[in-house]
């Protein structure tokens, strides 16, 4: 199925944001969560801990064609789920680092992701592409 062809886009619906920010003088990206940061420790040991990053297209009537990712966190016994439509500076900081980071509302520090990146890699070319054709 192409990447635009999304069967349902309002299961795409934004849950979080997106912002870079600067370590080092180095760019992470970061996805806001106001949620309570507790939610994470169980996660931090855990053996079971997979996370995946994909990218897809999604197409609007108002804003035309959205390059947008989700985040699934996963383990035995918990489950977490984000969908976010990120800036270029995040996309190009995810594909050149393969790292996540959760940050709180208040820009602190909650969790860190190490992730793999081809689908949402494959997701930003095709998304570059259908641009250049517009």
């Amino acid at each position: 199925m192409p990447l635009d062809k999304m069967p349902d886009p309002g299961q795409f619906i934004p849950t979080h944001k997106s912002v870079v920010l600067h370590r080092r003088g180095e760019p992470v990206a970061c996805i806001v969560d106001g949620s309570d940061p507790s939610l994470y420790a169980p996660l931090e040991n855990d053996p079971s801990l997979q996370a995946a990053l994909t990218g897809f297209l999604n197409k609007d009537e108002e804003f035309g064609l959205l390059f947008g990712f989700q985040l699934k966190i996963k383990t035995d016994s918990a489950f977490l789920q984000f969908t976010v439509y990120p800036d270029e500076e995040f996309v190009d900081t995810v594909i050149f680092d393969e790292r996540v980071y959760i940050i709180s509302k208040r820009m602190e520090p909650i969790f860190t992701l190490k992730v793999a990146t081809d689908q949402f890699v494959m997701a930003k070319s095709e998304f570059d592409k259908f641009k250049k054709m517009a």
